[in-house]
């Protein structure tokens, strides 16, 4: 979860990007609203995170292991 509401799931390729999004829209609820925006991973890499005072202890690293 990138933010209330807002997932990412990782894809190797195309082909997978396109199951996943054939697999959520084959469990699409009944109202609400789902978005998909597939991005690449250096476009993901290039991410900028800004903060102010009030920050998590979760610091942007290639240290850090993420388990999407």
């Amino acid at each position: 979860m990138m933010q209330e509401s807002v997932y990412c799931k990782l894809a190797v390729n195309q082909e997978a990007a396109n199951a996943i999004i054939m697999q959520v829209k084959a469990n699409k609820p009944n109202q609400g609203l789902i978005q998909a925006l597939t991005v690449t991973e250096k476009q993901f890499s290039s991410i900028e995170l800004i903060l102010g005072e009030n920050y998590s202890d979760v610091v942007n690293t290639t240290e850090r292991i993420i388990v999407i």
